[in-house]
Parts: structure tokens; C-alpha cells; sequence
């Protein structure tokens, strides 16, 4: 069984629904920090998958383009959690630690760039 791209973008689409849809429900019951906690917790499995992916990739070029996809879907994410940063400064440090994984993502597609 293989990964592909594509199935990140799924992976995403999924993560961001499932939050969409709860901020709605927590933000009336005030359980925000879960889907915040949730949210954090996808990313972070996505990023496992895109090492483990790109560990078994020969092609240099593909390798880049994984981690540039991770780099977007990062941004995605930061996106979404970006507005709830403004109204509740609490999530600061998840919104943060997405930004470090974008980070990380973007150093490794440049230093495969290079290489």
C-alpha cells in the first residue's frame, strides 16, 4: 500500500472539516480546546506520514514536492486556527507550534532543493 499526494490533500480536507464543523458545536458548549487539541493532533500525524513518505522516495524532485505540500497544508491549518487566535489568545501556542511545523517543512524542502 502506497501514499501519494493526493491522499494528503484528502487527509487535510478531512482534519479541517472535522474542525470546522466542531468549532460550531464547542464554541456554544466552550469545549474549543478540544478541537483545537484535535486539530494539533492531525497535523502532527500528517507530518509523521510525510516522513515516512519521503523516507522511501528515491526520486530527489519528489521529495521536494512532498515536503512543499506540507508546507501548504500547514498553512492551511494555520489559516483556519488563525482567526480563533484573534478572539482567544489561549491557542497562541497551538497556532505556534503549527507554524514550527510549517517551518521544518519548508527547511526541509529547501535543503532537498539544494541537493
Amino acid at each position: 500500500m502506497t501514499l501519494d499526494l493526493a491522499d494528503l490533500d484528502t487527509l487535510k480536507e478531512a482534519a479541517i472539516k472535522k474542525f470546522e464543523d466542531g468549532l460550531a458545536q464547542a464554541e456554544a458548549t466552550g469545549a474549543l480546546d478540544n478541537e483545537v487539541c484535535q486539530l494539533q493532533a492531525e497535523l502532527e500525524q500528517i507530518y509523521r506520514m510525510v516522513v515516512l513518505l519521503q523516507k522511501h522516495e528515491e526520486n530527489i524532485e519528489q521529495v521536494v514536492e512532498i515536503w512543499a505540500k506540507m508546507v501548504t497544508i500547514c498553512d492551511d491549518f494555520a489559516r483556519r486556527l488563525s482567526s480563533l487566535v484573534n478572539t482567544h489568545s489561549v491557542y497562541r501556542a497551538s497556532y505556534d507550534r503549527i507554524l514550527d511545523f510549517r517551518n521544518a517543512a519548508e527547511e526541509r524542502r529547501r535543503l532537498h532543493l539544494g541537493a
